[in-house]
């Protein structure tokens, strides 16, 4: 009796295992360039995954049949984003936070790069990315550039017109 209990368990649970009402697509594409600075040739890896989800509907006229007719639902798609440079890996898919000055700063990702987003209107900016695996950054102070460092926090450094030095502010990471 003891078995026929957990015989009947394990193929209930299979059962709604392997059910799925679900349409999920996944694509990855992966560019490799290769740049030369002054340590020597370095290969960049730019990852893109795009997830397409879309939930299976059946058309309610059908409803009893055994043959019945999909109908379109929604698609959510989501893209990730990430960036291989060496051995540091940075994700650019989803908001992150970055702490910069005692501020938190959100990063949310563009078409282009990303915002910055922060209660300190000095640390708000736009970037763009450039060829090379820099960001173009944009902010209230002036324009500069924004790099990645190896343990994954974003590093801005602008040229202040007024005072003729560079700024340099560091984003730290913040654990999800």
């Amino acid at each position: 009796m003891k078995n026929l209990i957990v015989l009947s368990a394990i193929i209930l649970t299979s059962t709604f295992a392997f059910s799925q009402n679900k349409n999920v697509l996944e694509e990855t594409v992966t560019k490799t360039t290769k740049i030369k600075t002054n340590k020597g040739e370095q290969e960049l890896k730019e990852q893109v995954q795009v997830t397409q989800e879309q939930d299976v509907q059946l058309d309610a006229s059908d409803r009893n049949k055994i043959n019945q007719d999909l109908t379109t639902s929604p698609v959510k798609v989501t893209k990730q984003e990430t960036v291989i440079e060496g051995d540091s890996k940075v994700i650019l898919d989803k908001k992150t936070n970055f702490v910069c000055e005692d501020a938190r700063c959100d990063f949310l990702p563009t078409e282009n790069g990303f915002t910055i987003n922060s209660s300190n209107k000095d640390l708000n900016a736009t970037t763009y990315q450039s060829t090379n695996n820099k960001y173009i950054v944009e902010t209230s102070n002036g324009k500069g550039i924004g790099y990645f460092d190896g343990d994954e926090n974003f590093i801005v450094e602008i040229h202040d017109k007024d005072n003729n030095t560079v700024i340099k502010r560091v984003y730290k990471q913040q654990p999800q």
